[in-house]
């Protein structure tokens, strides 16, 4: 598609073309052909205006002005907001530089997008943005002015398991896989009960009593909502889908939103309740604002096992949901669930390196496992097209 004239009216009409997505390009070059018609500069310009309206209201539109608008308010936040230490600034703008390069890639064909054409798929992404863009704010709020530890405040390690967890749930709504609606959802309903009853019968910010001794018979009914929700979640899965992978799936995916949500509680703790913030170094451990970062790294240290539980689960949950065709991709997911089991047995005998290892290798071979998928997924399509062709 040629350049509009450089006109008022054809750069209020380059504008819309920007908005339309690919599959209207017929109505883009029909636009086109009827600004050249039109002589007046008054009917070019309430055209060109009529044109930029009925593109602003289409979807794919929206949803390109939200993401740029909030790029640039975030961009802005960052640049004017006080995040005065550089390493804190640098991996910020890291971080907002990959949502924004996941948000644009889910809109693509391929292994991340685009959406599957279901109202729970669309719910699911949309709510992965949210909180990736709420953890941005507060990661953002969390990190003005002085640092007392300068860059080892825990940062990157959140980062790290935010860009999974988008990743994954790019995926797992994407038009090729095999995560079915109910699974979806019955798996996130579940995490979300679990998530909560975990952080409150947790012990708050690891020196705390939990939250759950405050409740009628100190919380104890919360173990069987911590177990049951996950279960029933594998129940519905089971009835409706007759699918065993569909199950595990609903398993995973539960599992790693529980995660999510006993970190990002834990996390916000730390802002919402900060003279509740127990003493956990000794007094010759620096001033008093040292004493009390230490403090808060040394209360994270559950939240953070929370992230390297979620980190694992993640790369379990990818390796499941695309199918494996080819013999490489069933190796990666095998040495993807062996890594699981290993953790599963090295963390409960106290081999805390062991599991911390482990983990590392199934998350990583959980994302090997998900890019040869789609790359079988692509080859197959291939051949299937030029036996096509041939016949």
């Amino acid at each position: 598609m040629s350049r509009p004239a450089g006109d008022a009216a054809g750069r209020l009409l380059a504008f819309a073309l920007w908005l339309l997505p690919a599959a209207r390009y017929d109505w883009g070059l029909a636009m086109r052909a009827e600004l050249a018609h039109l002589e007046r500069p008054a009917a070019r310009l309430r055209f060109a205006f009529g044109c930029v309206r009925a593109a602003a209201v289409q979807p794919a539109a929206l949803r390109r002005l939200a993401l740029s608008a909030g790029v640039a308010g975030a961009v802005t936040l960052l640049l004017a907001g006080g995040v005065t230490y550089p390493a804190a600034r640098l991996e910020l703008a890291g971080l907002l530089s990959v949502v924004v390069l996941l948000a644009w890639r889910g809109g693509r064909p391929g292994l991340l997008g685009p959406v599957r054409p279901s109202r729970t798929a669309r719910v699911v992404r949309t709510t992965g943005f949210a909180v990736a863009c709420a953890y941005l704010l507060v990661a953002f709020l969390d990190h003005r002015g002085p640092q007392p530890l300068g860059s080892g405040d825990g940062l990157l390690p959140g980062m790290i398991t935010l860009v999974l967890y988008l990743v994954a749930t790019l995926a797992m709504t994407a038009r090729a896989s095999t995560a079915r609606s109910v699974t979806l959802m019955s798996g996130i309903v579940a995490g979300l009960v679990a998530g909560s009853a975990c952080f409150a019968l947790m012990p708050f910010e690891r020196a705390l009593p939990p939250l759950a001794e405050h409740l009628p018979g100190n919380g104890a009914w919360l173990i069987a909502a911590l177990v049951a929700a996950p279960a029933a979640a594998m129940i519905v899965v089971a009835l409706s889908t007759r699918d065993a992978l569909q199950t595990v799936v609903a398993l995973m995916c539960a599992g790693a939103v529980c995660a999510g949500v006993v970190a990002v509680l834990g996390y916000g703790a730390f802002l919402l309740f900060p003279d509740q913030m127990p003493s956990l170094v000794p007094l010759n451990a620096g001033p008093p604002d040292v004493r009390r970062a230490l403090s808060r790294l040394e209360a994270g240290d559950e939240y953070v096992a929370a992230l390297i539980w979620g980190c694992l689960l993640v790369g379990v949950l990818s390796s499941l949901i695309r199918p494996a065709v080819r013999g490489r991709t069933r190796v990666l997911r095998a040495a993807t669930i062996t890594g699981a089991c290993l953790v599963l047995l090295a963390a409960p005998t106290g081999h805390v390196d062991a599991a911390v290892a482990a983990v590392l290798a199934a998350t990583t071979t959980g994302m090997l496992t998900l890019v040869s998928a789609a790359h079988d997924l692509r080859r197959s399509g291939t051949t299937t097209a030029r036996i096509t062709s041939r016949r």
